[in-house]
């Protein structure tokens, strides 16, 4: 069983998949092997971009949507067969891509839950977790489909109000019936 989960930037997508993580899936993170493209088409990147150094690449990337697209030409395809590789033999996986729809990796996946978040929340998140001024956040948030946008390749949205025990009680109910119908 592989199991997608999605959202916007700061939707709590990790916070969700940590609970996979408790009750025995193994995680896929792709933005962990975004960090691992960068480093493997380190030589493609800095002719593109100058610099590999992900902060900078963050102001030039979501400040223009043909250079985000230009990046993405250079690392989704790598990403991509790494994240096969990753979910090759895995019994209980969770795929954890903010893009998973957008980098069509959403076949790969039994099921698709959505995490939303109110914009406000993701904002503050973003500010505290990633050290960006309001501004950059909202960048990040407004450079990705909104989940609504893709909600028919998703199964099950879950709502993140910002209250965590409530949110992992509404992720344990989704496991718990992802385990029954299994």
């Amino acid at each position: 069983m592989v199991v997608g989960i999605t959202g916007g930037f700061c939707s709590g997508k990790s916070l969700a998949s940590g609970c996979f993580r408790e009750r025995g899936y193994e995680i896929v993170d792709v933005d962990g092997t975004g960090y691992e493209a960068l480093d493997a088409r380190e030589d493609e990147v800095v002719r593109a971009f100058g610099t590999t150094d992900r902060r900078k690449l963050g102001k030039i990337v979501f400040a223009d949507p043909s250079e985000r697209k230009k990046l993405e030409a250079i690392v989704h395809p790598w990403m991509i067969r790494r994240v096969k590789e990753l979910l090759a033999g895995k019994k209980k996986a969770v795929l954890d891509a903010a893009l998973l729809v957008e980098m069509c990796l959403h076949p790969l996946c039994d099921l698709v839950v959505g995490v939303e978040a109110e914009e406000a929340a993701a904002v503050t998140r973003g500010m505290e977790r990633s050290r960006l001024s309001r501004g950059e956040a909202l960048q990040r948030i407004r450079a990705q489909i909104p989940l609504k946008e893709k909600s028919h390749f998703v199964d099950i949205i879950i709502e993140n109000k910002g209250d965590i025990s409530a949110f992992r009680e509404k992720v344990w109910d989704v496991i718990e019936s992802i385990e029954r119908k299994v």
